[in-house]
């Protein structure tokens, strides 16, 4: 016959039970479960914000956010109210048939779709946090959680997704620790006060215990407590390894999936309206990641200011008064003379060798965003290498473009991310030449039948070429010289004042252009700006308004104004349209090209004659004309960073960089590439091996006290060597003693508080021999246990008889009114047997002193 368990003892503080008419809702809640109400509350605030990370559903972050702090602060901590579970329900149908007519009114529009499921989402969660709190609503907070995740995956695929979802599945691991500690305690609670229940009237006394003991309760709840620790520091390190193991171990079978992006921000169409690249200016959004690299030395190449990245070239400018957003619009004029684009140039190798000293081989490796159109964006001039073959080449304009055009799977009109490499010789001594040789107006015999350009070798461009020109091309000419004196008078006079101060035989075509264009950069007659307030003036070309009244605007007015005044005085010019980047990461290596850094400027077409004297264009075959790139914008254009946290800023870039790379954009070919290829070859073993040889150079700069540090001082110094010395002596003490001391003093605590001693004598002292054996009876243990864990039957035989005296004495004789008593007398014969127990216990204790 099995011994029954201990009861438990009754505590006098035990508190009172609430009263009947108090609302469940409004019953105190105990630690443990006001810390679980706490730890959903977070995580249906980060789902929230998880929720909240594409623009279409941002403003539903806050809802779910604003929500979860009244719900926790209001209903689970302070009891202000709760939401009736009746109304709760309407709420939530009212909601769903709302979101669910949204939903089926777009039954062709994805996107909307989603939206509606997110805002469904929002409300549900924002009306369970005003309910109170059950078991079954935590996983219903649990599962809306894990929909956020899921239909925010849909919407966005930046790496602010991952900055939101790694402490939404922490804080994830923490409820459901909570959770599971509550619900355990709550039934132990409950079997309680189940045991404790006094028995029907008449009937018989079926249980003998209860188990409620309070110094049981207190255990459990500390070591409940401790779970979620454990938890995050033992199974959230496992199962990233065994994550990253699977994502990147395993092998793919299919192509990366993106999320639908709602809008293609980057690219320009071959229609630019004036004030387009001004909105464009206001966002800080990535457009471009842009690494050089020197092929020789298989190090990045660094570069002295900024880059210009081109995407189109703007040849016709027409005027368009009516329009109040600014009015006047350039376009793209191709030149009709080959159909299909051709694939990027060969490298031009000049015929000297010693000509290779004025100009370095670059090879430029561009990430591209989405984009509204098919064009890319490149530094001219250009040529094919390993992994050119993904784009195309549009000589003329020397701008490049995608070879596949067509567009996003799901039927959208943007053109999905894109990576893409070509080689440049546009630089020296990190500088980009702003000299590029022209084609489009190049005799038609330096294209070969296949659509290729022949310019690999030098060929003899100094005669007159006008003879050459076919109707295409003079077609071309006239649309570069385009100018209307009637629209815009003040281009011609601004010019001619300005270089009336310049004497008639220094007036070349360089000359004229450069002066004109440090008159709109330099002069303070002419303003920055992207607030363009000033109203438009009915029946005045923008331009116009710009040179005689405004005076004041962004990089298009600026550009065209410059371009206008070129052509005035007989300057064949054109717009080109791109980025101008000055943002260089450091610790990636790359520039970060941003929309606000859209930006436009101007190339005029020079006769190879008329450059200055002296002058060679080294990188590039010999040409009759030269396009010679001009920025008139003040300052190079762009808004004005006042933002700090340059470093901040790069680390995010940088986190965003291997998040797009190696987790959103993980194909079957980028993970072969990565872990399969050669070493120093893959782009990620290139990556650690740069990082390593840079972390050596610095090594043997420290070591020979080149390095540098903050003053100007030398890095390394024998007082920071001590500090820092200190400083990890202590975080060892701390790490090393500190914890064990607090276990040790928790042990400490555990082991002082012993079990009270039963009011029966003789069960008192069979404890106290017990303990002197080294087997004390701990916190919460009953007799019956403290039993069967004595490994000597000498010692368990007879605390096995004693414990059942103890019992039946203790509870087993009932009064008149049928509750037990509270203690007993033992008969003769039960004496008898006691103290014969006792007896062989002292003679067992004996036996082990002698041994």
């Amino acid at each position: 016959m099995s011994v029954p368990a201990t009861p438990a003892v009754q505590v006098a503080d035990e508190k009172a039970t609430p009263p009947h008419d108090v609302g469940v809702w409004q019953q105190p809640d105990t630690p443990l479960r006001l810390r679980t109400k706490f730890a959903y509350a977070i995580v249906t605030a980060l789902g929230g914000m998880l929720l909240g990370t594409a623009s279409d559903t941002q403003s539903l972050s806050v809802i779910v956010v604003t929500f979860a702090i009244i719900g926790f602060i209001c209903v689970d901590w302070q009891k202000l109210f709760a939401l009736p579970s009746l109304v709760a329900y309407a709420a939530m149908a009212l909601t769903a048939f709302v979101c669910v007519a949204e939903f089926v009114q777009d039954a062709d529009q994805l996107g909307r779709k989603m939206v509606a499921v997110a805002q469904l989402l929002a409300v549900a969660q924002a009306i369970l946090m005003l309910q109170e709190k059950t078991h079954r609503l935590f996983e219903q907070l649990l599962v809306f959680a894990l929909l956020n995740c899921v239909v925010a995956a849909v919407f966005n695929d930046a790496f602010n997704y991952a900055i939101w979802f790694i402490p939404l599945v922490i804080a994830a691991g923490f409820a459901l620790a909570f959770l599971a500690a509550d619900e355990t305690s709550t039934r132990a609670e409950e079997a309680s006060k189940t045991a404790n229940s006094p028995p029907p009237p008449g009937g018989p006394m079926t249980r003998l215990y209860a188990l409620n003991n309070r110094a049981a309760k207190r255990a459990f709840t500390k070591v409940s407590l401790g779970l979620p620790w454990t938890s995050i520091f033992i199974l959230l390190p496992a199962v990233t390894v065994m994550a990253a193991t699977i994502f990147f171990a395993l092998p793919r079978r299919i192509e990366a999936q993106r999320g639908a992006s709602t809008e293609a921000l980057v690219g320009f169409s071959g229609t630019v309206r004036l004030g387009q690249i001004g909105r464009m200016q206001t966002s800080t959004e990535r457009a471009l990641r842009v690494k050089l690299t020197d092929p020789d030395k298989k190090q990045p190449y660094s570069v002295l200011g900024g880059i210009y990245l081109r995407g189109r070239t703007l040849e016709k400018y027409i005027a368009d008064r009516e329009i109040s957003e600014g009015g006047g619009t350039w376009q793209t004029v191709p030149v009709g003379l080959r159909g299909p684009v051709q694939a990027l140039p060969v490298r031009y190798v000049p015929k000297r060798t010693s000509d290779q000293m004025f100009f370095d081989r670059v090879h430029a490796e561009v990430h591209c965003e989405s984009m509204r159109t098919a064009e890319l964006f490149a530094i001219a001039p250009y040529h094919r290498i390993i992994g050119s073959e993904s784009v195309r080449n549009l000589p003329f304009q020397w701008v490049i473009t995608r070879k596949d055009k067509q567009g996003n799977s799901d039927g959208s009109s943007s053109f999905p991310r894109m990576e893409y490499f070509f080689g440049t010789q546009a630089f020296r001594d990190g500088v980009q030449s702003e000299w590029t040789h022209d084609l489009s107006l190049a005799p038609v015999e330096m294209v070969d039948a296949d659509g290729r350009q022949s310019i690999s070798q030098d060929d003899d461009l100094s005669l007159e070429t006008d003879q050459f020109l076919v109707a295409e091309q003079l077609e071309y000419l006239d649309e570069l010289l385009d100018y209307s004196e009637q629209l815009m008078p003040s281009a011609r006079r601004v010019a001619e004042e300005v270089l009336a101060k310049i004497p008639a035989r220094k007036r070349t075509p360089v000359e004229i252009a450069r002066t004109l264009e440090r008159h709109l950069s330099l002069s303070n007659q002419y303003q920055y700006t992207l607030n363009l307030d000033s109203p438009t003036i009915i029946g005045m070309d923008p331009i116009e308004q710009f040179l005689s009244i405004d005076r004041r605007g962004h990089c298009q007015y600026f550009a065209s104004a410059l371009a206008m005044m070129l052509r005035s005085q007989g300057i064949p010019t054109r717009l080109v349209v791109g980025y101008h980047c000055d943002e260089f990461s450091d610790l990636g290596q790359y520039f970060n090209v941003r929309q606000s850094h859209a930006h436009a400027w101007v190339e005029a077409l020079i006769d190879a004659k008329d450059m200055p004297l002296g002058k060679n264009v080294y990188g590039q075959p010999k040409s009759r004309r030269y396009w010679l790139r001009l920025d008139p914008t003040p300052g190079g254009g762009g808004p004005i960073d006042e933002e700090g946290g340059a470093g901040t800023r790069q680390i995010a870039d940088l986190a965003q960089n291997l998040w797009t790379d190696y987790v959103i954009e993980m194909d079957p070919k980028k993970q072969e590439s990565t872990l399969l290829s050669t070493p120093g070859f893959a782009p990620m073993t290139q990556s650690y091996r740069t990082w390593i040889e840079r972390t050596k150079t610095l090594a043997l700069k420290i070591n020979s006290g080149e390095v540098r540090g903050i003053g100007g001082g030398k890095l390394f110094s024998t007082n920071g060597a001590i500090i820092a010395v200190f400083i990890a002596f202590a975080a060892v003490v701390f790490l090393k003693i500190q914890f064990p001391n607090m276990y040790g003093r928790r042990r400490r605590t555990a082991v002082s508080q012993k079990s009270p001693r039963p009011s029966l004598p003789f069960y008192a002292e069979a404890l106290e021999l017990i303990e002197e054996a080294g087997y004390a009876r701990s916190p919460g243990q009953t007799p019956a246990e403290l039993t069967a864990s004595l490994p000597d039957e000498n010692l368990r035989n007879p605390l096995a008889v004693l414990t059942q005296s103890f019992y039946r004495m203790r509870f087993g004789a009932t009064d008149t009114t049928g509750a037990a008593s509270a203690e007993s007398t033992p008969d003769r014969a039960s004496k008898k047997k006691i103290d014969q127990a006792l007896e062989m216990i002292r003679g067992t204790l004996k036996q082990h002193d002698k041994k």
